[in-house]
């Protein structure tokens, strides 16, 4: 049998796919020049054969790290209480939608057992909920002027700033608190 092997390429294949991929929090570090080869024919009256140049062109960050990074999603989210009620907006609306991806890149940080207790126990959150549920919460909005600021890196998120909500959530209202961790917010209690 031949498993080993086949799992190796593919290991290799998935590392060489990622090397490429690395992200990097704008403004953490220089920027790494790209070389773009261009071509340019130079006239030579000793020769007729084209000569080529290589000019190298830098690449520069176009918004600034203090303000503005992307999340995972790819969408940018502000270091700011709008960009947190923005990130809990698309924590309820991945709920309604059963996004486990979704739902633990955001809520992971407030699990004792990080993403792993998070992808075991959130399936289970997802039954609980019922059909019109799910539908209050792909539309859920985040009353921005009701989300509290505790420092540059922290806000609160009170139940009465979420609209509208699952029935389950207005039994047992929760208080987020959400934290800046890795260039986006997240669910940290």
């Amino acid at each position: 049998m031949t498993i080993r092997p086949l799992g190796m390429t593919c290991a290799a294949a998935a590392l060489s796919l990622l090397a490429g991929c690395e992200e990097q929090t704008p403004g953490t570090a220089a920027p790494q020049p790209s070389v773009v080869p261009s071509t340019s024919v130079a006239p030579s009256s000793s020769s007729s054969a084209p000569t080529s140049t290589t000019t190298p062109s830098a690449t520069v960050p176009s918004a600034t790290a203090a303000t503005v990074t992307k999340p995972a999603t790819g969408g940018a989210v502000a270091h700011t209480p709008e960009g947190a009620a923005t990130v809990m907006e698309e924590y309820h609306h991945a709920l309604g939608d059963k996004d486990l991806d979704t739902v633990c890149r955001i809520t992971a940080p407030a699990f004792d057992g990080g993403m792993k207790e998070c992808r075991s126990l959130t399936p289970i959150q997802f039954e609980m909920f019922t059909p019109a549920d799910l539908k209050n919460l792909k539309v859920t909005r985040v009353d921005r002027a009701k989300v509290k600021s505790q420092g540059p890196d922290q806000v609160i998120v009170p139940p009465e700033a979420i609209a509208p909500k699952a029935t389950i959530m207005d039994g047992d209202p929760k208080i987020f608190t959400m934290g800046w961790r890795g260039g986006t917010w997240v669910i940290i209690k």
